[in-house]
């Protein structure tokens, strides 16, 4: 009898542990899937983050030469391609003891290689330089005079473009100006213009190749 209830009580037992643990098995099968749902959510929504948009639009501003204030607005495809309209201007500048100031309206295209930061650019636009001096004329002596140069002009460059998260874009650039046409309207004479080698000098710089270098551009993309 003893011995019947011993194994009673041990069937019992048993029976009790046996299925204790096949619960702990289903929790931790069941608990695992949910952890690995959590997982597979949590790395879906990093990507969505991560990922590039296809297109943002926005508008940047900066500081550089020869136009030290440059306002554009552009546009961004995934990051491969940005195209862009620029809109630049100077306060009045003296280079050779001519006092000139402008502005330029440009259309400008960046092509990302490597699907990063770094760029390389092409502007392409017009350029309008209003221009007075001082020539001495003998024996008339010193003449005050103007002039207006209007230049089409390419600006091929590279420089470095970043997108942080919320769309705050930075940009740095270096690039050369170089003249395709010049048309020069003046009060001077032609004669005395040729004569005259700073006047001269000036307007060969103003209406040839030039560096151009953008220090800092900030603005928006979204």
């Amino acid at each position: 009898m003893q011995t019947r209830q011993l194994i009673v009580l041990a069937t019992f037992f048993w029976s009790t542990s046996a299925g204790a643990q096949i619960r702990s098995e289903k929790t931790a099968q069941t608990a695992s899937v949910d952890s690995d749902a959590v997982a597979k959510d949590v790395a879906a929504g990093r990507r969505a983050t991560e990922a590039p948009k296809p297109l943002r639009i926005g508008a940047l501003g900066g500081l550089g030469f020869p136009r030290p204030l440059v306002l554009e607005g552009m546009v961004r495809f995934r990051d491969v391609l940005g195209l862009g309209v620029e809109y630049g201007a100077s306060p009045t500048i003296s280079i050779s003891g001519v006092d000139a100031d402008f502005w330029s309206l440009s259309g400008d295209l960046r092509l990302f290689p490597l699907q990063g930061p770094f760029f390389v650019g092409l502007r392409a636009g017009y350029q309008h330089i209003g221009a007075s001096t001082t020539i001495t004329i003998a024996p008339l002596g010193s003449v005050a005079e103007s002039a207006t140069l209007d230049t089409y002009f390419v600006n091929p460059r590279i420089g470095f473009l970043w997108t942080l998260g919320p769309g705050i874009t930075i940009a740095t650039e270096a690039g050369v100006q170089v003249a395709l046409s010049s048309n020069l309207a003046s009060t001077v004479p032609a004669g005395v213009l040729a004569r005259s080698p700073d006047a001269t000098r000036a307007l060969n710089t103003l209406g040839g190749a030039l560096p151009t270098v953008d220090l800092l551009r900030i603005g928006l993309l979204f």
